[in-house]
């Protein structure tokens, strides 16, 4: 089976091949909380397949839409899972997976030499606190074309204040270009790049000009961004992780941003 493409419809990731199955819905939970987390959560695991087959001389397979994602016994934190993997509070993984095989069934009735769809939504709980849960949702796809496309969105929720939160939560805005400097400084050396070497040949930079991405995480000793493929690297270089440490940005931080990385610190491993 090829790799697979983003969608519309959801984020999806996996490497997992899937041999033809009958087309239903599939459904499994799976514990996953651990001593230190906050919330108690499982992880819910569902797939569906076409009934349309597509045969080789070697293989039978068909499409199939994929995902996994944590469910809690809190609603509040359910629905921000829900949107962050679907991008609609009011669509369900269910209506999601029948929408994305509704229209690979309508493209196989159409092409001459129909060629197999997938998508998998992997949303993984990142980090978790008493007050802050962040997710990462891995994403990969396939509706045709020379390959397919995946991603990693980091998300992120604030469960004392229930809102989402953005980079201008965890930043001082007015503060964000001293970030990026300090961001910039970190990247040359992870590149291999002299102080004054030009951005514009290797990298997909506006104008020559470094930038950080929207898509951040926040760990116990840095913040890490990820630019995912085409964003500054051509597609076979793949992703690209940033991570500053936070002793450099401290002063920068957020009071909430520095409550949340206290959080993590002081949690207790198991």
């Amino acid at each position: 089976m090829e790799i697979t493409r983003v969608t519309a419809y959801c984020i999806s990731f996996g490497l997992a091949l899937a041999a033809c199955q009958p087309n239903t819905g599939k459904q499994q939970e799976t514990a996953r909380n651990t001593a230190t987390d906050t919330l108690v959560y499982t992880y819910k695991d569902y797939i569906k397949y076409s009934e349309n087959l597509i045969k080789t001389s070697e293989t039978t397979d068909t499409a199939f839409f994929s995902a996994s994602y944590p469910v809690f016994d809190d609603s509040t934190a359910n629905r921000f899972v829900q949107t962050a993997l679907l991008g609609d509070d009011s669509t369900t993984v269910e209506e999601a997976a029948s929408t994305f095989i509704g229209e690979f069934d309508r493209f196989y009735a159409s092409d001459s030499y129909p060629r197999i769809w997938t998508s998998e939504s992997h949303a993984k709980v990142y980090s978790i606190t008493p007050t802050y849960l962040g997710l990462a949702i891995h994403a990969s796809s396939y509706t045709g074309g020379a390959h397919g496309n995946y991603a990693t969105i980091f998300k992120h929720y604030d469960l004392q204040a229930n809102e989402w939160l953005t980079l201008n939560d965890m930043v001082i805005p007015s503060f964000q270009n001293e970030l990026a400097a300090v961001a910039e400084r970190y990247f040359r050396q992870q590149e291999n790049l002299g102080v004054d070497q030009s951005l514009e040949d290797a990298y997909f930079f506006d104008g020559g000009q470094f930038s950080l991405p929207d898509n951040f995480a926040i760990e116990p000793d840095s913040m890490l961004f990820l630019y995912n493929i085409y964003e500054i690297k051509p597609y076979v270089n793949g992703q690209t992780e940033l991570r500053i440490p936070h002793t450099d940005i401290e002063r920068l931080l957020s009071d909430r941003a520095k409550r949340i990385i206290a959080e993590l610190n002081t949690q207790v491993k198991p």
